[in-house]
């Protein structure tokens, strides 16, 4: 591995540890509700972002912005819906359900792919998508037992929505920069928030809480992995970015003693065991 891609490996892992701590930021809000955290989460990124393109393209910010054309705008749409479903998922679920769900994109992307940009699935990825079926059936059962059906169900329709957003952003060619289209569903999502919810300026705590989230979790991630990205291949990135599934659930372990049920477990397990198979064979057969 030489310098560059093992830098490009370290930033990888700063992404996944900074998307890690969703659960923990979570944890720590005390009185707002799903609107109000998807709202100050959003401004957080927004003047993180914004600050970040103001800094690196300067005249440049807004053609950059508006360069992402209708599929990135699309792409930002999508993203946005995305934060809606993820914090009422971790509100509704516990944080390794959510997150353990939430690792099935890159099989919802590859099912999405074959629809709409009639690309092949390898054999491996169908009989990886199978076992996937088979680990999130067991969560969700495991959900239904106790209830709380609305929460995985939301953390599925984040990798859906993901999935269909990496669609669009193919479709673009690769022309739709990351950091302006994240900005982008952050001002989406803040203003439809804002326009259903109106949510107050009450609550300090908590809104120091989110726009940290803001900053950190989900800007700082973000930013990180674009970096990244330029010297690490799509298995690469992958592969390292499940380090999310399995640090999330730790922190609010260790901080808050939420351990996951038996079933959650089990069928994460499962769904990480079929991820890890299905990038490592792919990765050797690109590199054979």
């Amino acid at each position: 591995m030489n310098a560059g891609k093992a830098r490009s490996v370290a930033i990888m892992v700063g992404a996944s540890v900074a998307w890690s701590t969703s659960g923990l930021f979570v944890r720590q809000v005390n009185d707002a509700d799903a609107l109000e955290m998807v709202f100050w989460r959003s401004i957080g990124m927004i003047g993180f972002l914004g600050a970040y393109m103001l800094w690196r393209y300067r005249r440049d910010t807004l053609a950059k912005i508006v360069g992402i054309g209708g599929s990135g705008f699309t792409a930002a749409a999508l993203l946005a819906s995305t934060f809606f479903f993820f914090l009422y998922a971790v509100s509704k679920t516990t944080v390794a359900t959510a997150l353990f769900l939430m690792s099935t994109s890159p099989f919802w992307a590859a099912v999405v792919a074959r629809v709409f940009l009639r690309e092949t699935l390898a054999a491996r990825t169908i009989a990886a998508i199978g076992v996937c079926v088979v680990g999130v059936a067991i969560m969700v059962g495991g959900a239904l037992e106790f209830g709380s059906i609305l929460g995985p169900l939301s953390a599925l329709c984040v990798s859906i929505a993901f999935a269909f957003q990496i669609t669009f952003l193919r479709k673009a060619g690769g022309r739709a920069d990351m950091v302006p289209s994240v900005l982008v569903a952050g001002l989406l999502s803040a203003a439809i928030a804002f326009a259903i919810g109106q949510p107050s300026l009450t609550g300090l705590h908590d809104i120091l809480v989110l726009l940290a989230m803001g900053v950190i979790q989900l800007g700082l991630g973000c930013l990180l992995m674009t970096v990244a990205t330029r010297n690490l291949s799509a298995a690469d990135v992958g592969l390292i970015a499940l380090l999310e599934t399995t640090l999330g659930p730790f922190w609010v372990w260790l901080f808050y003693a939420e351990r996951p049920a038996d079933s959650t477990l089990l069928g994460g397990a499962i769904v990480l065991g079929a991820l890890v198979a299905n990038e490592v064979v792919g990765l050797r057969r690109r590199v054979g």
